[in-house]
Order: structure tokens, then C-alpha cells, then sequence
């Protein structure tokens, strides 16, 4: 699913606006810099349409040649706005199992206990996985993280065919490591689950193809604070449950 606000109609054209001229004047402030007049240069080239285009494009994950030209040229956008996305690699680790005797809070509640049929060798896994959006020069924008855990067990004692979820995705939540000035995360878009307890996971050590899963997309806005906001990005990540760890199954940054 791709971003569907990348402009907020005339604010953000004028957001834009603010951005090439900022671009321009930072890169004539330097006259004896070469680097500065190339940038000067083909940043006057380019037409207040083209500069739309460009960032729009980068938004929505349509790119084209012509529009990198037109954000490296421009020190502002180059620095500002999202030209690639990377999915980091998923983080576990071994988590403690729920309390039973725990409060249930609205975030952190345990979707489903551990049932009163036989639980052999459970396995309890806590999963992080990031998503981090980059500039044209490499700037972290940010980096988004979808964590949570979730357990699973034997119900026949030594028997992996049998194992099934004992413990719901708990201890979901979401949060930034890496933020910069233009990144303003706003509220979560999505957020939901599906993975009871006593689903079967059997022989699924990786979550391939699960049906059970944890789903999470929240909204960041991209702002020159001063001026307005130009573009939203919505990173959001949907995983899926095996018995060590879980399957990517959606991530877009963008």
C-alpha cells in the first residue's frame, strides 16, 4: 500500500515552493564554490512543476532519472526528502512468557493466554524489526521499529508437529530510534493482530506463509518546521509467526 496524502494540496505546494527557494539561496550563499554554482545552476533549471513531480515521485516510489537530477541539485531536497527505503534485519530474542496475574493495558495487553490443554517445550520470542528511509545524501530520516512477542508450545511432549500458539502477540508497540528535524511521527494507521491461541504452527520454525500475524503502519509527516509540511510517509510492517521466528509479509516504508 502505497502513501495515499503525499500532498496536502496547496500547503504543501507552497511547503515545496519554500523548499527549492531555500535550495537556491544555500546554494548561492557560497559564490566561489564550484560545487555550490553547479547546484545553483540546475536547481533554477528546474521548474517549480518538476520540483512537484520529483518529490512526488519519490513519494509514491515512481522515481525517475530525471527527477534524482532535480533533488540533488537541490541541497534542501537532497538532504529532505526519501529517495530509498531498507528493511533492516529482524532482531530476537528469547522473551519471558506473559503473566497470567499481569493488568491488561490497552497496548500492551495479552490477546490470549495459555490454554489448559498440555504445553510442552515453549518457545517464547520477542521480534524488532526496523525500517529506516534515507535521503539522496544518505541522511536518516528515520528509523521506524514494529516490535512484539508471542509464544508457542508442544501440545504431545517432544512432538513439533503438534506445536501450537500458546501466547498471543504481546508487548506490541512501536517507537523510533533515529529521528531527524523533518520527521514528525504522527498516530498509528493500523495496528491489529490475528494469532489465538491454539493456532497451529506445527513444523513452521520461520512464520513462511502463516496465517497468523502482527500488523503495524503509523503515519510520519515530513515538515520544514518553520514553513509546512510537504509529504506524509506511513512505514508499517506486517509479520508473520513460526515457532523461532516471523516472515516479513508487507513492509513499506514509503
Amino acid at each position: 500500500m502505497r502513501n495515499r496524502n503525499a500532498f496536502a494540496g496547496v500547503a504543501a505546494m507552497a511547503a515545496l515552493t519554500v523548499l527549492a527557494t531555500q535550495g537556491a539561496a544555500s546554494a548561492s550563499a557560497r559564490p566561489g564554490d564550484e560545487t555550490a554554482g553547479t547546484a545553483r545552476t540546475a536547481t533554477q533549471q528546474a521548474t517549480p512543476h518538476a520540483t512537484q513531480q520529483a518529490v512526488q515521485h519519490a513519494m509514491n516510489g515512481t522515481l525517475r532519472p530525471a527527477d534524482l537530477e532535480v533533488i540533488k541539485s537541490d541541497p534542501v531536497l537532497a538532504r529532505t526528502v526519501p529517495v530509498s527505503v531498507k528493511i533492516g534485519a529482524a532482531v530476537y530474542a528469547k522473551a519471558e512468557p506473559p503473566s497470567r496475574t499481569k493488568a491488561v493495558g490497552a497496548r500492551s495487553a495479552v490477546a490470549g493466554r495459555t490454554g489448559q490443554a498440555a504445553a510442552f517445550q515453549q518457545v517464547c520470542t520477542n521480534a524488532n524489526l526496523p525500517l529506516t528511509a534515507t535521503s539522496y545524501l544518505g541522511t536518516t530520516l528515520y528509523t521506524w521499529h514494529h516490535t512484539f512477542s508471542w509464544c508457542t508450545a508442544n501440545q504431545v511432549s517432544g512432538v513439533e508437529a503438534t506445536r501450537v500458539i500458546t501466547a498471543s502477540p504481546y508487548s506490541r508497540s512501536d517507537y523510533f530510534s533515529a529521528k531527524s528535524s523533518v520527521a514528525y511521527p504522527q498516530g498509528l494507521v493500523t495496528d491489529t493482530t490475528f494469532a489465538p491461541v491454539g493456532g497451529f504452527i506445527g513444523l513452521n520454525t520461520t512464520g513462511a506463509g502463516s496465517p497468523y500475524y502482527s500488523h503495524m503502519a503509523r503515519s510520519v509527516n515530513l515538515c520544514i518546521a518553520q514553513y509546512s509540511c510537504y509529504a506524509s510517509n506511513l512505514p508499517q510492517s506486517k509479520l508473520t509467526l513460526g515457532r523461532d521466528t516471523a516472515s516479513v509479509a508487507f513492509s513499506n516504508p514509503l
